[in-house]
């Protein structure tokens, strides 16, 4: 919410100071785009992670509430490793079985997993994402006149 009035309170000052509405417009479009870009290079971290990562057998041990967002914690060996991704809210019941052996991918890089869950987020966000980057930079490119 604070982002919204905060842009309202920008675009009002962008009329006063002498910009138009298509100044705005251009403003707002550039944010989205921004905005996509950064989401794109999310997920190519997020791939790289993975590629980097070992798949292992793992039990879900809890959820972490402490963190920033709440997160599932899974057992493996002694150690207790917290997900890459935050916990899902829908259906906590079947996707976060307590006595169950899975399978998740254990990053040592940064000493996290990715259970399955957070696999196909990447996959559905990267396939999305990715392509919708790539539009964003050539359309921004052929708007500027680089590449036409």
């Amino acid at each position: 919410m604070e982002f919204v009035i905060g842009f309202v309170l920008i675009a009002i000052m962008m009329l006063f100071i002498g910009f138009g509405l298509s100044d705005i417009a251009l403003l707002v479009i550039g944010i989205i785009c921004v905005g996509v870009i950064m989401t794109a290079g999310f997920f190519v971290v997020s791939i790289v992670l993975l590629a980097v990562s070992r798949r292992v057998t793992a039990r879900f041990s809890r959820f972490d509430e402490e963190s920033r967002f709440p997160v599932a914690v899974y057992k493996i060996g002694d150690e207790e490793l917290p997900n890459m991704f935050p916990r899902e809210m829908v259906m906590r019941d079947k996707l976060y079985v307590p006595d169950k052996d899975v399978y998740v991918m254990y990053c040592r890089l940064r000493r996290a997993v990715f259970d399955k869950n957070a696999i196909i987020t990447i996959v559905s966000g990267s396939a999305i994402f990715i392509p919708m980057a790539a539009f964003v930079v050539f359309a921004a490119l052929r708007f500027f006149h680089i590449f036409t």
